[in-house]
């Protein structure tokens, strides 16, 4: 519905004729597509409840975060405690209290991990950052080892190309550059690099893609740094790239992986 007022209103008010950002039918439009794939994922599960929630107060948390530079605890909070609940009902609705267990301390992982991160930096990430990594990893711990530490990698990579194309967009091409390159050869790389053909031919191009593209932009960025090309120290928002890696180690990853 709001969508569709946005644009039978022609992004205006009805009432002022003040003029609608553009921002808030993409918002919607953004959380209608993540329940779709959300729903899908998890369409035979009782956790579906629990990742919907994760999903709307992730969506939420990004646009804030962008804008603001914050994380709010009146949506980590809410959320948190919505999942606990939504997690145990999903636990026993499917007679896995061992999945409840991996909840609890991957919670107290990615916690544990980001406190200590925010303690040695903490101009580097608000603790805001540091609620956020529990909230997420009690749903990464749900499902498995695998995609606690999947979900909690993602975040860095992520955020360090951001940052890469943020603070230098002209790395932009040599890494798209290298990326055609890793696709290219990614089958014949990885069939060197294991001694048989790879199972999954399209896993091994995007797998050598995604790598060569991150290794040229990192040494074109350490150059330019080293160089004193390239200007340091501007903050951006770490709580998008969480909310990133996170989805996307969720949607990905199987149960109990």
């Amino acid at each position: 519905m709001p969508l569709i007022s946005w644009v039978a209103l022609r992004g205006r008010c009805r009432h002022c004729s003040a003029r609608i950002s553009a921002r808030y039918p993409i918002v919607e439009a953004a959380t209608a597509a993540l329940f779709a794939v959300t729903a899908a994922r998890f369409s035979e599960s009782w956790v579906l409840p629990a990742y919907l929630v994760l999903v709307a107060a992730l969506v939420a948390i990004s646009v804030i975060d962008f804008e603001h530079m914050l994380i709010p605890n009146r949506i980590v909070y809410p959320a948190g405690a919505a999942s606990i609940v939504l997690l145990a009902a999903a636990s026993l609705g499917e007679g896995d209290w061992p999945a409840l267990g991996r909840a609890a301390i991957g919670a107290a992982i990615d916690f544990a991990v980001f406190y200590g991160l925010w303690s040695l930096w903490p101009q580097a990430m608000g603790f805001g950052d540091v609620r956020l990594a529990a909230l997420l990893g009690g749903h990464l711990g749900w499902l498995g080892w695998g995609t606690l530490g999947t979900g909690m990698f993602l975040p860095f990579l992520i955020g360090s190309i951001g940052g890469i194309v943020v603070v230098v967009p002209v790395l932009l091409a040599p890494m798209t550059a290298a990326g055609v390159v890793g696709w290219l050869v990614g089958v014949d790389f990885m069939e060197s690099w294991s001694g048989e053909p790879p199972s999954d031919p399209i896993r091994a191009r995007v797998t050598t893609a995604f790598v060569l593209s991150v290794l040229a932009g990192s040494f074109l960025y350490l150059l330019g740094s080293f160089l004193r090309r390239i200007p340091r120290g501007r903050a951006l928002p770490f709580g998008p790239s969480m909310a990133l890696g996170a989805v996307a180690a969720i949607l990905l990853a199987g149960p109990g992986t």
